[in-house]
């Protein structure tokens, strides 16, 4: 686990807030207010919800954190374009460290809707998520991660994105102007269906 004096000030609180954010929508108080208390308060989400209702906390913890004027703002100023899709894997390569641990850029073809395909720098490989490798489960990266920011970007932002976790190495890419697309399915049921499977059968 990345040790507490690896973030500054400024990631401390984006992280205790993020924890509080979490804790008022599912009416709990919060123990902790380091790694290991987000991901106890995560776990705490997907206790007898359903995958569906596990996606919706999240939608509303995005809603409170980022006020419903600034997308409207973003998606109504910034159209897909490869300018805005780079900026935004240049933006998660900078900020989202203290979340999901180091990740850079790279070069990737896209598919953007209703245009032909391009190459662009819009594509960020994270190298090891510390979410996923702290969690050790499948169905927390699916319903706490994948599928509720692929969503937000694009409804909230208009922004295409496929967010796609590797669950043997932990790493993970996503790919900023491409649609969303299903992971590979497991060699085991969807554990992800299953909020009571403890621990995770897939890792």
């Amino acid at each position: 686990m990345m040790p507490p004096e690896s973030l500054n000030w400024l990631e401390r609180w984006c992280l205790a807030r993020l924890i509080r954010a979490i804790a008022s929508v599912i009416g709990v108080e919060p123990q902790r207010f380091d790694y290991v208390g987000f991901v106890e308060i995560t776990r705490q989400v997907k206790q007898r919800r359903s995958p569906a209702q596990q996606q919706a906390i999240v939608a509303t913890v995005f809603d409170r954190l980022v006020p419903p004027f600034i997308s409207t703002l973003v998606r109504t100023l910034f159209r897909p374009t490869r300018w805005v899709c780079e900026w935004n894997a240049w933006f998660a390569t900078r900020l989202t460290g203290w979340l999901v641990g180091a990740s850079d850029r790279y070069w990737v073809e896209v598919i953007p809707p209703d245009q032909p395909r391009q190459w662009q720098h819009s594509g960020v490989r994270i190298q090891k998520c510390r979410y996923l490798a702290e969690s050790q489960c499948v169905a927390l990266c699916m319903n706490l991660c994948k599928k509720p920011t692929e969503q937000f970007f694009r409804q909230r932002f208009g922004i295409p994105l496929t967010m796609t976790p590797n669950f043997s190495d932990y790493s993970c890419e996503m790919v900023f102007g491409t649609p969303a697309q299903p992971i590979p399915e497991p060699t085991i049921p969807h554990c992800w269906d299953d909020p009571s499977q403890t621990p995770c059968p897939h890792i």
